[in-house]
C-alpha cells in the first residue's frame, strides 16, 4: 500500500483536540485549512467525530457495510461519522485519511468510500488481549529500529517481523534480528527456532541486534513510537493492520501511554560459521529432526563482549539503504 500521507500531515488531531471542549455543549466543526473542497471535521459530546465534505450530491459513493462508519448524503455534500465507541486515535487517523486523499486531489465524492477500503478489516477486528511488559519491551524493539529504518530512508516493507518471519528486518543485502529486553543481563537473549540465525537463503549479512530498556517517565511509550512510525512516512492504516497481526491494537491504546521505555544499551553480532547458533545444518549430520517439532535456545553471550561490531546500528543502515 502506498503512503498517502507522506510530506504532509493534515491537522485533524488538533483540530478535534480543539473541539473537545466545546463539543461538551453539542455538536461543534472545524474547518480543515490548506484542503479543497471545503472540508470539516467535528465531533459532539458523545464522541462521534466526521469529516463533512462540501461537494455535489451527486458525486458522493457511500458505503454501508461497516457498523462503525456511517455516511449521510447532504444536501451540499455528505458527511462521513465514525463510532464513539471506536479508540478516538483510530478515529481521527481514519478522518485523517480522507483528508489526506482530499489534500491530494482526489474525488471528492469517493474519498470516504476509499479511506473506508484501506480501514475496514482494522474497524472491524476486535482488540484482543493486552500485551504484557515484556511482550511490549519486544515490539517496542522492532518499532524503534524501524524508525531508523525509515529516517535513514528505507522502505516500510523492511519490517517482516509482524508476518512471525524468522527474522525482523530484511534490507538490501542485510537482514536483521532484533532481541530486546528489559533485564540488565541483556547479552543472555532466547533464539526462537533453529532457523533464526541460519545464514540467510539469499546471501544476505545476518545481523544480531541487541538492545536493552528501562522503564522511565521521560522515554517513550508503544502508541508514541507508532506515532513516530508514521510521521517518518509509514502508512497509517497499513502500520496497524501489521502490529494487530501480533497483538497490539489501538484500542488498548489507554493501557500502553503510561509504560515508557529508553534504549540504554544497544550491542550488534555478525552471526556467520564463527558465531555460537544452533542451525537445522549443524545438527542434520548428528540428528534426525524430521520429529523434532521446534528447538528454542537461550543464547549466552556474556563472554564475548570483544566480537561486537565497532560500528552503530545507524551507521550500518545509512551504509546499506544509500548503497541500494
Amino acid at each position: 500500500m502506498a503512503d498517502r500521507t507522506h510530506g504532509w500531515r493534515p491537522s485533524v488531531d488538533s483540530l478535534l483536540a480543539n473541539l473537545e471542549t466545546a463539543a461538551r455543549g453539542g455538536p461543534v466543526e472545524l474547518q480543515v485549512p490548506e484542503v479543497s473542497p471545503t472540508t470539516y471535521v467535528g465531533m459532539d459530546d458523545v464522541g462521534s467525530r466526521w469529516a463533512r465534505i462540501v461537494c455535489s450530491p451527486k458525486s458522493v459513493s457511500v458505503d454501508h457495510r461497516t457498523a462503525a462508519i456511517s455516511f449521510r448524503v447532504l444536501g451540499d455534500g455528505y458527511l462521513v461519522a465514525v463510532d464513539p465507541a471506536i479508540e478516538k486515535t483510530v478515529a481521527q487517523a481514519f478522518l485523517a485519511e480522507i483528508v489526506a486523499l482530499l489534500h491530494a486531489g482526489g474525488p471528492a465524492g469517493s474519498a470516504g468510500v476509499k479511506a473506508l477500503q484501506h480501514w475496514r478489516e482494522l474497524l472491524a477486528r476486535p482488540p484482543g488481549q493486552l500485551l504484557d511488559e515484556k511482550a511490549q519491551a519486544g515490539l517496542y524493539g522492532e518499532l524503534e529500529v524501524l524508525t531508523m529504518v525509515l529516517g535513514h530512508g528505507g522502505s516500510f516493507e523492511s519490517w517482516t517481523g509482524w508476518q512471525m518471519d524468522q527474522n525482523d528486518f530484511r534490507l538490501p543485502g542485510l537482514v536483521i534480528e532484533v532481541k530486546t529486553t528489559l533485564s540488565p543481563n541483556y547479552r543472555r537473549v532466547r533464539i526462537h527456532g533453529l532457523a533464526q540465525l541460519a545464514d540467510p537463503q539469499d546471501g544476505s549479512e545476518l545481523i544480531l541486534v541487541l538492545r536493552r530498556l528501562e522503564r522511565s517517565a521521560t522515554g517513550r511509550s508503544l502508541p508514541d513510537i507508532v506515532e513516530t512510525c508514521v510521521d517518518q512516512g509509514a502508512p497509517h492504516s497499513q502500520l496497524l493492520e501489521q502490529l494487530a497481526s501480533v497483538a497490539y491494537s489501538e484500542q488498548h491504546r489507554g493501557h500502553y501511554v503510561d509504560t515508557k521505555f529508553v534504549s540504554r544499551e544497544i550491542a550488534l553480532r555478525v552471526i556467520d560459521d564463527d558465531h555460537p547458533r544452533l542451525t537445522p545444518e549443524l545438527l542434520a549430520a548428528s540428528t534426525d529432526l524430521s520429529c523434532i517439532d521446534r528447538v528454542d535456545y537461550v543464547l549466552d553471550l556474556n563472554g564475548a563482549a570483544n566480537a561486537d561490531l565497532d560500528t552503530t546500528l545507524d551507521d550500518l543502515l545509512i551504509d546499506r539503504i544509500n548503497s541500494k
